[in-house]
């Protein structure tokens, strides 16, 4: 486990169980601590807690899944009597594919794991205006997805729509996928983090996005290293189902 600090109140927890890295990201408001994605399960998210007590205090804790697959989820039992915002389809495909995924990735699972489903669910966006952060819907890498933007830090936290070397497309909607990333480009952040990223600045969203476009139109797209072939060829094979 690397931990990082991002500012001054923000800390990115990042663990490498899965072979890449994963991350968990906290923000310590004024009125509320906010942990976005709950990674591997409860073990894991103790330590985080821990951490949280020891550099914070007790504050009350606001829990948001980015989307419903299973490497940012699992930690959830660890938060059943706290907030645990997502937007409504995260909910939803939790319910329908969670069990199953928890049988097939069984043997990742950080402590004993009891898929819980977001409490709080919404279709466009909540803002916590006493703490200036924002949560709002941003479908790419999944319908399902939502980002976290601390607005008084000026960091966005966009989950899986962001990739090195290039984003990986569970969803089929890549108009959808191109806005959102043209959205982020407007934003008023600076350092930008995604599920799986280091601390990056808005040149990989232009690259993500540069990928996208080419993906819709066409385009000749260079092959830049046999991670990227990998990930290209899952993306086709699955835009093309």
């Amino acid at each position: 486990m690397n931990i990082k600090k991002i500012r001054n109140r923000g800390i990115l927890f990042t663990f490498h169980d899965l072979g890449i890295p994963t991350n968990v990201y906290i923000i310590q408001g004024d009125h509320y601590i906010y942990i976005v994605d709950t990674y591997l399960g409860p073990d894991i998210m103790k330590l985080v807690n821990q951490y949280i007590e020891d550099s914070f205090g007790s504050k009350p804790i606001i829990v948001i899944n980015t989307h419903s697959h299973w490497d940012h989820v699992w930690g959830n039992s660890l938060y059943s009597s706290s907030f645990i915002i997502a937007h409504e389809k995260c909910k939803k495909y939790m319910e329908q594919d969670g069990l199953k995924a928890l049988e097939k990735f069984e043997k990742y699972q950080k402590g004993q794991v009891t898929i819980t489903y977001p409490n709080l669910t919404f279709t466009d966006k909540i803002l916590f205006e006493e703490d200036s952060v924002l949560i709002y819907y941003t479908p790419g890498h999944t319908d399902d997805g939502i980002s976290v933007l601390d607005m008084k830090n000026r960091v966005l936290f966009a989950g899986d729509n962001l990739e090195r070397p290039i984003p990986y497309t569970m969803s089929k909607d890549l108009n959808q996928y191109m806005s959102t990333l043209e959205d982020y480009l407007k934003i008023d952040a600076d350092i930008i983090i995604g599920g799986h990223t280091d601390c990056e600045n808005k040149d990989l969203i232009r690259d993500n996005l540069d990928y996208v476009k080419k993906v819709i139109s066409g385009g000749i797209i260079e092959i830049k290293s046999k991670e990227f072939e990998e990930y290209h060829k899952a993306n086709l094979a699955w835009l093309n189902q």
